[in-house]
């Protein structure tokens, strides 16, 4: 499953900073984060309005919130109201009726199927060329 991750650009945003603030605060954060967790923040370029390549953060959720702690209250409660909102639109859906479920069970198995039959195919085709 893909980790879900916020931009340094979208951070500011949010929190109606301007980016290079938020760059300059996770800079001055980032030996203390790397010196716990023992890695450095995921720092990726964009191409801003003018077509030039310009650096960013790319943050998953801990890592956000761990650099909203510099902000103010108002701020940090952005994000962190943000992220629940990314969880919620991400959520896998439960099904709403038992027939639903069941005929989620049925697509899922005959998947399932479907890739043990691959796979054997494969694994023969992979004996006989050998």
């Amino acid at each position: 499953m893909k980790q879900e991750t916020m931009s340094s650009l979208l951070i500011a945003e949010i929190c109606g900073k301007q980016h290079k603030d938020v760059m300059r605060a996770i800079r001055k954060m980032e030996p203390a984060w790397e010196k716990i967790n023992g890695r450095k923040f995921a720092l990726v370029e964009y191409t801003d309005e003018k077509g030039e390549k310009r650096p960013c953060y790319q943050l998953n959720k801990i890592e956000c919130l761990y650099i909203a702690t510099k902000f103010n209250d108002e701020a940090r409660a952005k994000l962190v109201l943000r992220w629940e909102e990314l969880e919620k639109i991400n959520a896998p859906q439960l099904p709403a009726t038992y027939l639903d479920a069941l005929k989620a069970l049925v697509v899922s198995e005959e998947e399932k199927q479907r890739l043990i039959e691959d796979n054997k195919i494969f694994f023969c085709k992979t004996l006989i060329i050998n």
